[in-house]
């Protein structure tokens, strides 16, 4: 592969380092968290066009078999999943950008923040979610939800809904993300996005060091790409 306490205190002020955070009930889900300020979007960029079509061209001649799918950073991922939901099976954010990959050719092109964040999770095999914080009310907290809560999901037709017993991210609204897996279109980073909540979520494979290790190629990519000043 390229290759919380129960709330996240913090996500409404600058935060320069990550936190490391984990919910009293979920300690087997570690999680990092990192606030972005003063981010220059923008639509599309060349630089980034660039190196998103290279790292794409790497991804499809590292999984021209089916054999990448066996990697533990994955499957940590499905069996994480399997734990808190009956529909057996979710892959990762990350498994699901792959196959996106080798089906369309590359990864959905949103904008130079979400293009960054999506490669960098392809490369590291951690799961990532970014949130726009003037669009956050209150604290953001990892909790099992104790009933059906439905949202609306980027990018979905229909609802959204994240079943009683998962996992997810919820704010003082509502869901911002089930699992690691459907955030809300709510919370979602536009061009107009200035300070940025990113999640970097693992499993039991996956510990801090890794997790820090994707926040240190997240902040070179933004840094080198003029998106992070």
């Amino acid at each position: 592969m390229y290759q919380m306490k129960s709330e996240m205190p913090g996500a409404g002020r600058h935060s320069g380092s990550p936190i490391l955070t984990k919910s009293n009930a979920l300690e087997q889900i570690p999680m990092l968290w990192k606030v972005y300020d003063d981010l220059r979007i923008k639509k599309r960029d060349g630089r980034v066009d660039k190196w998103v079509r290279e790292t794409v061209r790497e991804v499809k001649s590292q999984c021209e078999n089916s054999q990448w799918k066996n990697s533990e950073t994955l499957k940590g991922y499905i069996t994480l999943h399997d734990e808190f939901t009956e529909e057996k099976g979710i892959p990762s954010s990350c498994e699901v950008l792959i196959n996106l990959i080798l089906e369309r050719g590359s990864v959905p092109r949103i904008n130079t923040f979400v293009d960054i964040y999506n490669v960098i999770s392809v490369i590291t095999g951690v799961s990532i979610g970014a949130h726009d914080i003037r669009n956050l009310s209150g604290n953001p907290r990892l909790q099992a939800t104790i009933r059906d809560m439905p949202f609306a999901p980027i990018g979905g037709s229909g609802g959204g809904l994240a079943r009683v017993g998962e996992y997810a991210y919820i704010d003082d609204v509502g869901v911002i993300c089930r699992m690691d897996i459907k955030q809300c279109d709510r919370t979602k980073i536009t061009n107009n996005t200035r300070r940025v909540l990113v999640i970097f979520q693992g499993h039991q494979g996956i510990g801090e060091d890794i997790l820090r290790g994707s926040i240190l190629r997240l902040d070179g990519a933004l840094e080198t790409f003029g998106v992070m000043v």
